[in-house]
């Protein structure tokens, strides 16, 4: 093609690339079962020799029966002793045949980090379909006008790739992938080196902002998680007198936070930029009644990120209030540490669908506890019913529990669709009332909804010190109606907690749980625990909303942060 520019060149390469990638999904889709029973068998074979493949006799089996009659339902703690003797004692391909030279380092959200075994096989399907997949559905979807233009990319790689003793590689997936690309980063992206690998200390929020606000050609924006954007926007919103006033004068506020080393390298790649400035303040001044998103890049045409199951509210509000119904959202499907189980088959999609070659899956009833006779596959699937992953992977699980809840919702052309629910580890029962991370988001959501105030992010403590036990809310709240009290949200919320779980409703009438509290956080709170939480090591792309506190570190930070709290008030 002609005219292309760096990135169009670099864009146009990506479509080209996953065509066949794209074409060979639909394909599959019109035969799963077939695909995924082929997919198994070769992993089964490839793994025939490995220690564990010995133990559960992986050479005689033949069918979907044998495997499940002769290879156990596992945790993680069932492969432990294997990995640490592959990581510490230097032995390998005791767990999987393929080579495997790294290791992804779970977020911790219910304990120590794991070190999940991540095979060169998994990782290339990763990109599979994160990159060659993604690309040519857009194209399909959107045409290719857009491949000329810059991602707004708000990826940062903040924390360490570790080396273990064998020689592999520990650490995010996400950050490893961003370093080894790290050289052609400024070809695609807006955002300079200094906001994409940040030293301690930087403002990356700023610099996000700044850079991409420089850039009206702008024609797509990729983050891990839809939040991500909605406080990107909300910062430009608030900050917008500031940000226009440094791109106008190619200078940097002294109020920004960065090391000095970093605002010098960053000086020296800034020009004054008084026409785009002009351009920025007409439109601010305007007011943000309506969305800004399109008039400040004309050419945007989609966002990319995690935007289904608890970040729907987020992709929701960012077309209500920043981008209006012109600008596209690509929500990435089901992913995790073991490996990525789903893609979308549209863009503006909540549900995604399973990806035959990815992995082999099996699924447990959620109403079937922990009786493994009643686990089905692919093809055995119940439209509206919700399931529990249990998959065999490309880097050594065998039949692993995920304690990943997901309902299929449908299917496109034979491949069942599913939305994700919740980590069932996370449920919460203080007094057997088991809530769900769905029920407990969705009164959270319901009460904003009902009274007409901006929830810009919640959390649930349950309270196991009060007398009777209870569950303590947190609340940021953004725009509220005139005359709204704290007391009547908490009033709103404890009816929609009832509603969205009728047990702890119950219970609570009957006096065994008290009633639900109401904590009012300072304002900007879950944008400090994100930079917290990157301070301290966690790669910005694992930082997920805390709707349910689980660890002391984030029981203090939220009591930290608290302005006021609300008990029941009659």
């Amino acid at each position: 093609m002609d005219n292309l520019t760096l990135a169009g060149q670099i864009n146009y390469k990506k479509i080209t690339d996953g065509e066949p990638i794209y074409q060979e999904f639909q394909k599959m889709s019109k035969e799963p079962m077939k695909y995924n029973t082929d997919l198994l068998m070769k992993i089964l074979s490839d793994n025939k020799d490995t220690e564990y493949g010995k133990k559960y006799h992986f050479a005689d089996i033949h069918s979907i029966e044998e495997f499940q009659e002769k290879v156990p339902v596992s945790r993680y703690d069932d492969y432990v002793d294997y990995i640490l003797r592959e990581t510490e004692g230097n032995e390998k391909h005791l767990l999987c045949a393929y080579d495997v030279t790294h290791y992804n380092k779970s977020s911790g959200t219910m304990g120590n980090p794991k070190r999940l075994p991540m095979s060169d096989k998994a990782i290339e399907i990763f990109g599979k379909y994160n990159n060659g997949y993604m690309n040519a559905l857009l194209a399909d979807k959107l045409g290719i006008d857009w491949i000329n233009g810059k991602c707004m990319s708000i990826t940062e790689s903040a924390s360490y790739i570790n080396t273990l003793k064998n020689g592999a590689t520990y650490g995010a997936l996400s950050v490893k992938m961003v370093l080894n690309f790290r050289e052609y980063l400024s070809l695609l992206f807006t955002s300079p080196d200094e906001a994409t690998f940040p030293k301690s200390g930087v403002n990356t929020r700023y610099l996000h902002a700044r850079f991409g606000l420089m850039d009206k050609d702008i024609t797509n924006a990729g983050a891990s998680f839809y939040s991500f954007y909605l406080e990107l926007l909300r910062y430009i919103e608030s900050k917008w007198e500031l940000l226009v006033k440094d791109i106008e004068l190619g200078t940097i506020d002294e109020s920004i936070q960065m090391p000095d080393e970093v605002r010098e390298s960053l000086i020296k790649k800034l020009q004054p930029m008084p026409e785009r400035a002009a351009e920025l303040r007409v439109i601010f001044e305007q007011g943000f009644e309506e969305p800004f998103v399109p008039k400040v890049w004309p050419k945007l045409k989609f966002l990319a990120g995690v935007g289904t199951g608890s970040f729907k509210v987020y992709g929701d509000k960012i077309k209500s209030l920043y981008t209006g119904d012109g600008v596209r959202q690509y929500k990435t499907g089901l992913s995790a540490s073991e490996g990525i189980f789903s893609v979308p088959f549209d863009l503006d999609c909540e549900d995604s669908t399973f990806i035959p070659d990815s992995m082999f899956y099996e699924f447990l009833p959620l109403d079937a506890g922990d009786d493994f006779s009643k686990i089905v596959t692919l093809d055995k699937v119940e439209v509206g019913k919700d399931y529990e992953i249990i998959t065999t992977n490309l880097s050594g699980f065998y039949r692993y529990r995920m304690r990943d809840a997901v309902r299929i919702t449908g299917k496109y052309n034979e491949l069942p669709t599913l939305q994700f629910l919740y980590r069932i580890d996370q449920t919460v029962s203080i007094m057997g009332e088991k809530s769900t991370e769905v029920a407990i988001r969705t009164a959270a959501e319901n009460t904003a909804k009902e009274l007409g105030f901006e929830l810009i992010d919640f959390s649930m403590y349950p309270d196991l010190d009060a007398r009777p036990v209870r569950y303590l809310y947190f609340m940021e709240l953004g725009k509220i109606p005139d005359g709204l009290k704290a007391k009547e949200i908490r009033y709103v919320l404890e009816k929609k907690l009832a509603e969205a779980n009728p047990s702890m409703g119950a219970k609570v009438a009957a006096g065994i749980c008290g009633a639900t509290k109401l904590n009012i956080v300072e304002p900007e709170t879950y944008m400090l625990y994100r930079d917290l939480m990157v301070a301290k090591g966690t790669a910005s792309g694992q930082v997920k909303p805390v709707s349910i506190i689980t660890n002391e570190l984030q029981r203090k930070f939220f009591f930290g942060l608290t302005e006021y709290g609300v008990e029941l008030v009659k």
